[in-house]
């Protein structure tokens, strides 16, 4: 028995969980018949026998099983005229997404995905609570599967918001002085992985509203769907307008840092240039020469100390005045 795959069948307003895999093909042939029965089968972290039971279980295209065995693609949707193929990707506890196929027939939806995944988890609960018998039509299944899935995209959002104003506080407050580039760069490359899970996401949902598959997605609900797809829109908004403010950030952490460094470099301009100056009045009274003017001077050490004196306050005051100081 392949315990990673678990069949629930809905009939009316009644469901069984957990069917046994042997009674698969006879219960296919009478959701094929559109009588109200309608299966749900979902494959968690399929091993090559349960992809073999896949296969001869349902009739799938050789490329849409080879396209569901492979991960890491990029989310799409393949009509296959009986059947629709999606790919699609959720996220996951670790600040990155994981690839969810699905298969949408004649009464039954397929779900292939790793263990533990929220999305599906919370969409299996809700299909064995409702009382609805609009459950086990294959579109409304889908369409409670990709609410789920664009939902679980919120709270990353949030949580990268959250980040986003500790760092603004960081740059615009304190003076970028506790900012870490690092850490500015790891959320921009979070906010980049997003954007390209969650905008194919959207084109899936844009063709989904125009698909022509009455039997899969029925035009009733295209208002559902719709609902789905302007979720989308808004994540990819959000993620366009925390990627600006994100650059907004770094652009003026780098003007701060700049502006430091150019404070920094006055400052030490205008030290030179007095340690220049005194350095000029002590080297000249340094040269080994026997006829020099004021050489013989009494208080001739004294006069010299006073002009560098002199020339330092003179020089200071300048700079402060400039406000290099």
């Amino acid at each position: 028995m392949l315990e990673m795959v678990q069949i629930d069948v809905c009939e009316g307003t009644t469901a069984r969980c957990n069917v046994p895999q042997g009674e698969l093909s006879v219960l296919l042939a009478r959701a094929a018949e559109l009588n109200g029965t309608f299966l749900c089968v979902d494959v968690t972290a399929p091993t090559p026998a349960d992809w073999e039971f896949v296969a001869r279980s349902f009739p799938f295209h050789p490329l849409a099983l080879e396209d569901a065995q492979r991960q890491s693609q990029r989310s799409k949707l393949d009509d296959y005229d009986t059947y629709l193929f999606l790919s699609v990707h959720a996220p996951t506890n670790t600040d990155d997404t994981r690839e969810i196929d699905l298969f949408v027939g004649p009464g039954y939806l397929l779900t292939i995905d790793e263990p533990g995944g929220p999305p599906l988890d919370e969409v299996r609960a809700r299909r064995q609570k409702s009382q609805s018998e609009q459950r086990h039509v294959p579109g409304y299944l889908l369409y409670l599967t990709l609410d789920a899935i664009v939902d679980a995209y919120f709270p990353v959002m949030d949580d990268l918001d959250e980040q986003i104003d500790a760092i603004e506080l960081q740059v615009y407050a304190r003076g970028a002085k506790d900012f870490e580039l690092s850490d500015a760069l790891l959320l921009k490359k979070k906010l980049l992985l997003l954007r390209q899970a969650v905008a194919p996401l959207r084109d899936v949902l844009n063709h989904l509203l125009r698909i022509d598959q009455p039997a899969l997605v029925a035009p009733e609900l295209r208002i559902f769907f719709q609902d789905v797809f302007d979720h989308t829109l808004r994540l990819v908004e959000q993620i366009d307008l925390h990627r600006d403010l994100l650059g907004s950030v770094l652009d003026a952490a780098m003007a701060q840092s700049s502006n430091r460094l150019n404070q920094v470099m006055k400052t030490m301009t205008g030290v030179s240039t007095v340690l220049m100056s005194v350095t000029l009045i002590s080297s000249i009274y340094g040269m080994n020469f026997a006829n020099m003017p004021e050489l013989k001077r009494p208080s001739g050490y004294y006069e010299a100390l006073g002009a560098m004196v002199l020339v330092s306050v003179v020089l200071v005051v300048f700079f402060k005045k400039i406000k290099w100081f």
